[in-house]
Formats: C-alpha cells, sequence, structure tokens
C-alpha cells in the first residue's frame, strides 16, 4: 500500500524535535511569534507578509549549547566546548507558486525543499557576554531534488545588559548546480509560456549579506526581538531572467518577535 507523502516542513520539524529532546533538564526555554515582510520568491522585488517565530532551548547540558528554531532556520550546537561548534542546521523553503508577477507565475512550480545538515565552527571568545565565531553550515536537500547549500559566515553576538543584546552576521551562499537550475534557471518549456529568455544556471556563490538582529527584555520574562536582513545576489543568480528581468538582486526583510521565556 503506498504511503501518503508527507509535507516537506514534516522532516525540518522532526529535526527540530529531535535536537530539542537532548538532555535538557536545565535548559532555559523560549517561545515568540510575530511579522515580517520578505520578498514573493527568492530574486522578487515584490513583497508579501509573512510569519515570524522563535522556538529556543538555551543551556541544555552545558552553557554554550543551544538548540534554535528562528523562523524557518534550525541552528544548534551540541558540543560542550567554549570555543569548538558543532550542531545540526537546517532551512525550510516554500514553494514558489501563485507568486505575484504573471511572468514568473506561468512558469512551472518549484517544490518546497528542506535542507538538513550539520554546522561546525570555532567561537573566538570564551566571554558569556561576547561571541564572535566563524562557522559553516553544510545542508542538502533531504525532501526533493534541490541540491545543497554550503554557508560560511561570522557571527557577532554582544550581550549589552541584562535587557539588551544585539546579534549580526555576515554571510554568503554556495549553491550547487541542482539548487541554482531549480531557482534560477528557466527551461525552455518555461521560456515558452512565460516570454523569459531560456537559461541555464551553473552552481556558484550566489549571494552575500548581512543579517542583523536587537532583542530587548522589558519585563522578567518577556522580550521582544527586531528582526532585519539584506542580502545582495551575484553570479548566475542575479544574471537569470527571473531576477534580472522579473526581479531584484537586492533582497530584504525586516520582522519582529514577541518572546516569552518559560
Amino acid at each position: 500500500m503506498q504511503t501518503a507523502r508527507r509535507h516537506p516542513f514534516h522532516w525540518l520539524a522532526i529535526a527540530a524535535l529531535a535536537a530539542l529532546s537532548c538532555p535538557a533538564a536545565a535548559a532555559d526555554f523560549t517561545v515568540g511569534i510575530g511579522a515580517g515582510v520578505a520578498p514573493d520568491y527568492e530574486g522578487s522585488d515584490e513583497y508579501r507578509l509573512v510569519p515570524t517565530w522563535l522556538i529556543a532551548a538555551d543551556d541544555l547540558y552545558h552553557p554554550d549549547t543551544y538548540v534554535t528554531l528562528a523562523g524557518p532556520v534550525l541552528r544548534s550546537n551540541f558540543v560542550p566546548h567554549q570555543h569548538l561548534r558543532a550542531g545540526l542546521s537546517g532551512q525550510y523553503i516554500p514553494e514558489r507558486n501563485d507568486v505575484e508577477d504573471d511572468e514568473v507565475d506561468e512558469m512551472s512550480s518549484v517544490d518546497a525543499a528542506v535542507l538538513l545538515g550539520g554546522i561546525f565552527g570555532w567561537d573566538f571568545f570564551s566571554s558569556p557576554e561576547i561571541e564572535f565565531a566563524a562557522l559553516v553550515d553544510l545542508r542538502y536537500d533531504v525532501a526533493g531534488d534541490s541540491g545543497y547549500l554550503i554557508t560560511p559566515r561570522l557571527s557577532y553576538v554582544n550581550r549589552v545588559s541584562k535587557r539588551v543584546s544585539i546579534s549580526t552576521e555576515l554571510f554568503s551562499n554556495y549553491a550547487s548546480e541542482d539548487y541554482m537550475d531549480e531557482y534560477f534557471g528557466v527551461g525552455a518549456a518555461d521560456a515558452a509560456i512565460s516570454g523569459l529568455d531560456t537559461f541555464d544556471a551553473d552552481a556558484g556563490f550566489k549571494d552575500i549579506g548581512l543579517s542583523a538582529s536587537v532583542n530587548y527584555r522589558f519585563a522578567q520574562k518577556w522580550s521582544v526581538s527586531l528582526l532585519g536582513g539584506y542580502a545582495r545576489l551575484l553570479g548566475d543568480a542575479a544574471d537569470s531572467p527571473v531576477v534580472d528581468d522579473r526581479g531584484n538582486a537586492n533582497q530584504l526583510f525586516l520582522g519582529f518577535t514577541l518572546n516569552y521565556r518559560i
């Protein structure tokens, strides 16, 4: 008997639950909900309202161990060490379907992807107030055929006071040929129906960007986080007709979450 196909987000949920099931008797848990604005699809110049959320467990079995599901991005560290970092990494990318741009909407839908893999890195500080880490995320699509992403990044966190902390991150994404073809390629059939030129997108660095957040704790258990990010598409991602003719290589995100510490 054929089993029902699971929604792609199911796999990211399994990974998050598995990570959160680590020994966490003394862990600090935080949940949050909010909203933001993001591009309609990767490379779009149209923006849409999206939900934002946070599920985090800190100090699992060591002050430097944690699991965080912030929106569609899963990150963690399971190594009880002041400097070494290694854990589970994941990202959910929703399907590209029913978008605002008429020409891109005529193209075949792009299935949702669930990228899962690992994080490896080194934190150069051992201070609880300041973190500065060089990391790399290696993630592969376990739900379809979207290939993989390799994401080198520099992360800086400063807990300015008991109430305020800031986080910034400089990142870039190297995308496999399967990923680039899925999101930025235009095949003959799609070109015929949409009017866009055919385009073959090769593997390479697809973007470079900067993200930042400010967290303010206004009560013992309540806090609010302001979120922002900018990415500039590069190479074949920027040259794709989906972006160059119909969208924009500059990608922005703004949002917030209201958080409660359990």
